[in-house]
């Protein structure tokens, strides 16, 4: 039974990388997704933010009013609708209700209940 060198297994597993990071994009550090009510009192007017929508397969980016535009996206029970496809999503909070050490985090669902879409942080370019 032949072994392959060490040099063509590291060889590979160096192509591996490589290629992985080449496919890679930007990162998660690229956008903050905002999940927790905090995030979204940190928004000022004029900071940028993107709807990732899974229903229509798009991400606008919305410019923030004021602090209190910024605030409707996690309230309870409010409705967010998609620039592109014009549908309606509502605001939910998630979590454990009766735990006051884990945080609820928001998240937006569809008319079934799932979630369907997400917003997030655009950074500012330098």
């Amino acid at each position: 039974m032949k072994t392959k060198p060490i040099r063509s297994l590291l060889a590979t597993a160096a192509l591996g990388v490589l290629a992985s990071l080449a496919y890679a994009g930007p990162g998660p550090q690229y956008w903050q997704t905002l999940r927790k009510p905090e995030e979204f009192k940190q928004l000022k007017a004029g900071d940028k933010i993107a709807y990732v929508c899974n229903q229509c397969q798009t991400v606008s980016e919305v410019t923030v009013d004021s602090p209190a535009h910024a605030m409707e996206h996690c309230k309870e029970g409010a409705e967010v609708t998609c620039p592109q496809c014009k549908k309606k999503v509502k605001v939910v909070t998630k979590g454990p209700p009766k735990n006051p050490s884990i945080e609820r985090q928001i998240s937006y669902v569809n008319e079934k209940g799932e979630p369907c879409l997400f917003v997030a942080k655009v950074p500012e370019k330098k």
